[in-house]
């Protein structure tokens, strides 16, 4: 791993237009990514059909076509990743519900079309959540994000929101409870 330093460098020149920084820094972070990316599939079940990796490539090619963003440095870098990540799973999520909606069952194998259904409907119930719990609480909502999704420390977390990790603490045991109520209604 490079040091911090060297990172916000790099993202500093991507934002510039070099696309040899942007090799460089996903290269440099490309294990951090791919936690990240292992992360986000936690919501999806074992007969998932993404790999962590190809939703790292997923990210980058997005970044590549994004418009330029404004990134302060590697943490927020992360940090936008693990939302950019979520996003491609939501996406993919609400394109297999609205498959399953007009398709019928295919013959062969019923298993893997019950799998990715259920999935579907998981992630997008986790998003559900999400949202419901952006509206009570937007800090909440990115303590998730990052802590759970982009596997971020107490300290990393609070770095990034510019809190204590105290009360990173008090947010993420809160935010986990609304989640578990708006999910499955049941606060326990």
């Amino acid at each position: 791993m490079e040091p911090s330093s060297d990172i916000t460098q790099l993202i500093q020149a991507w934002q510039r237009g070099d696309r040899d920084a942007e090799n460089q820094l996903f290269q440099a972070l490309y294990r951090r990514l791919h936690t990240i990316a292992v992360g986000c599939l936690r919501t999806e079940n074992a007969g998932r059909t993404l790999s962590a990796t190809a939703l790292v490539h997923e990210a980058y090619l997005r970044f590549q076509r994004a418009e330029p963003l404004e990134i302060a440095n590697r943490a927020h870098f992360l940090a936008i990743a693990a939302r950019v990540m979520r996003r491609i799973l939501v996406d993919r999520a609400r394109a297999r519900h609205s498959e399953k909606r007009e398709a019928p069952m295919p013959e062969g194998q019923p298993e893997k079309w019950f799998l990715a259904a259920r999935e579907a409907d998981e992630i997008l119930a986790v998003e559900r959540a999400m949202e419901s719990l952006s509206a009570q609480s937007e800090r909440q909502a990115r303590v998730v994000e990052l802590r759970y999704f982009a596997g971020f420390s107490e300290q990393e977390t609070a770095a990034v929101l510019g809190i204590s990790a105290r009360q990173i603490r008090r947010e993420w045991t809160v935010a986990r409870t609304r989640l578990r109520i708006a999910i499955d209604g049941n606060p326990n």
